[in-house]
């Protein structure tokens, strides 16, 4: 961001800070990850935050139904970075320090001339990984997808998804399905 641009970032919203993440994933192509991850500890958002999503009773009936209905099957399914594609209804800011930047990137993007106080600020217009209202973003907007195809949650337990005509039910979390199907082609249809 310009000296203009920041100076532009509406009173109201708070500048927070970056941290980076490490772990190892086994089950990954590249197991070794690092994640820069905003510190939402200190993000002020409008409006509500959360969104109910499957509990593990829920899970456990979902797989219990599975084993009891003949000719039924269980997949899981996660849509990619769907979390990180999802655009947000109003903008964050962060402003991670210099030294995070591998020098190929600061002279790639000229981060060195934009950086102020040893900090470069940033606009985050889509999810990232520590901002509280992504989770139910991604949430409302499935929703609405998915009520196009004609499933719908079911009204007292929350995270549980029906077909309005087809054998398939799922949980969901977040963006993770637990599914259960009689019938690959809906199954299919689903995905």
């Amino acid at each position: 961001m310009t000296r203009q641009e920041i100076a532009a970032i509406p009173a109201d919203r708070t500048v927070t800070y970056a941290r980076i993440v490490v772990d190892y994933r086994a089950q990954k192509d590249d197991p070794n990850r690092a994640r820069i991850t905003i510190c939402g500890n200190l993000i002020d958002s409008p409006g509500k935050l959360t969104t109910c999503t499957a509990d593990f009773t829920t899970t456990k009936l979902v797989w219990n139904s599975v084993i009891s209905t003949e000719g039924a099957k269980y997949m899981t399914a996660d849509i990619k970075s769907l979390y990180l594609e999802t655009l947000l209804d109003w903008f964050q800011y962060m402003n991670p320090n210099l030294n995070l930047f591998p020098q190929e990137f600061r002279d790639k993007y000229n981060l060195d001339s934009i950086a102020k106080g040893g900090h470069v600020f940033m606009e985050i217009r889509k999810g990232m990984y520590g901002l509280p209202q992504v989770g139910i973003l991604v949430n409302k907007l499935l929703k609405k997808r998915l009520a196009n195809q004609g499933y719908y949650e079911l009204p007292h337990t929350p995270g549980l998804w029906k077909h309005v005509s087809s054998p398939i039910a799922f949980t969901l979390v977040v963006d993770d399905f637990g599914v259960k199907y009689v019938g690959e082609t809906y199954a299919h249809h689903l995905v």
